[in-house]
């Protein structure tokens, strides 16, 4: 074949193709969906303090990540609902394993009037916190004679692993129709 005619060809399809534009095809809808988050709680008033000494500083335990949370119940999209918060205790051991989680009865956490299922965002709720793993808590304790800034960087430092009760807030929320989950602040 030429190359005259191969140009010829190719100047014909490329006109057949400008000529009739294939419109694109529409986006698919997003499906719904849910995201969830958690904000820490202070604890309850009646909770235990650790009192410290000037050569002692507790390390907080740190959640590791990525810490799955509840998905927004699927069946409840639909309605539209205001926000839900869970809020929990939970118990980290000393090997940062979750040893219970159990809802906590607290004033902000109680349910709003038109949630026809509360059970169907505690549920969830506690199963996603139950796996959760932490680097655990510690006391670190410096030799009485230390005198600096910070305890847990002087020699001879020993540290205690600590078992600590945690508290969250789950929210559970749509905004535009789309469901999100999260910690609340």
């Amino acid at each position: 074949m030429s190359r005259a005619v191969s140009a010829g060809i190719l100047a014909v399809l490329l006109a057949a193709c400008a000529s009739a534009p294939v419109p694109p095809e529409p986006p698919p809808a997003p499906a719904a969906h849910g995201e969830v988050g958690a904000a820490l709680l202070a604890p309850d008033g009646d909770s235990n303090r650790m009192a410290l000494a000037r050569h002692q500083r507790f390390v907080y335990p740190t959640l590791e990540q990525p810490a799955a949370l509840p998905d927004y119940p699927a069946d409840l999209l639909p309605l539209r609902l205001p926000p839900v918060e869970v809020c929990v205790d939970v118990v980290v051991g000393t090997d940062g394993q979750v040893v219970a989680v159990a809802e906590r009865p607290d004033a902000r956490c109680a349910t709003p009037d038109g949630v026809p299922d509360r059970a169907a965002f505690v549920t969830p709720t506690l199963a996603a916190v139950r796996v959760w793993t932490y680097w655990p808590a510690a006391l670190c304790t410096a030799p009485d004679s230390f005198d600096g800034d910070d305890p847990c960087a002087a020699p001879g430092v020993t540290e205690t692993l600590t078992p600590v009760r945690l508290s969250y807030a789950i929210r559970f929320r749509q905004h535009d129709g789309v469901p999100v989950v999260e910690r609340s602040e």
